[in-house]
């Protein structure tokens, strides 16, 4: 089964092409630059250097969030023009449990965390089974408050992400020696764990509807419509 990825959900893009258990190719941009300038042309570019075509992929997984509203949005529409063109199955993959994989150690809770900014990360926990090749969500995804969020923890933990190092001293001040840190570069989503997780899905049958796939963002968008003084009820 041979996976096309697409990872838009924070300001670092990947897309990443995996066939069974070997990762065929990876592309990580991380500058300054919105997704909508690059992703397609990226695609193109990876596809090119292995020799593929969209029809020569099974499958196509996406990133759904939480994270950037903006980058979620072109990731998903991306991979939704892809996916219906093509005729291609398509899975759409939580954001923090691909972060979570990224950095999986048996026997430890695996709590990604991303800065969700105005005050929030989102952050969830997860634990890896006996034979290492499943998660099992543990602590719910949310956006909330970091102090709210460890006040969940009550055994060692393993933190990755964005928010886990831009809050690692809160998180030490926090959980003390309970608190272990993934290596730097393990701390940003990946398109590989994306289509690692999009295989497992599509390969027990999973498939997500192309029109109804939404976005997972725990919290209402940033950016909102002004109000209409006309709208306003009396």
């Amino acid at each position: 089964m041979r996976i096309l990825a697409i990872e838009t959900t924070t300001h670092s893009g990947g897309i990443a092409i995996v066939e069974k258990d070997v990762v065929r190719a990876s592309l990580i941009l991380n500058v300054p630059r919105t997704h909508s300038q690059r992703l397609l042309r990226d695609i193109d570019f990876l596809l090119t250097e292995c020799e593929l075509e969209v029809a020569n992929i099974d499958g196509i997984a996406v990133s759904l969030g939480p994270g950037s509203f903006t980058g979620v949005r072109i990731g998903l529409a991306c991979a939704k023009g892809l996916a219906f063109a093509s005729g291609k199955p398509l899975v759409g993959i939580s954001t923090l449990e691909a972060l979570a994989i990224r950095s999986a150690e048996r026997g430890i809770l695996l709590c990604p965390v991303l800065d969700a900014r105005r005050g929030e990360v989102f952050a969830a926990g997860y634990r890896l089974d006996a034979a290492g090749y499943k998660l099992s969500m543990v602590l719910p995804g949310r956006a909330e408050p970091l102090d709210r969020f460890l006040e969940r923890i009550e055994e060692p933990a393993l933190f990755s992400g964005d928010g886990s190092l831009k809050f690692q001293g809160v998180i030490k001040e926090h959980l003390g020696d309970m608190a272990r840190f993934a290596p730097a570069d393990r701390n940003l989503p990946s398109a590989i764990e994306v289509a690692i997780l999009g295989q497992a899905r599509l390969a027990s049958g999973e498939v997500d509807d192309i029109a109804s796939l939404q976005p997972v963002y725990l919290r209402a968008p940033d950016a909102r419509l002004p109000i209409n003084p006309s709208d306003k009820s009396p």
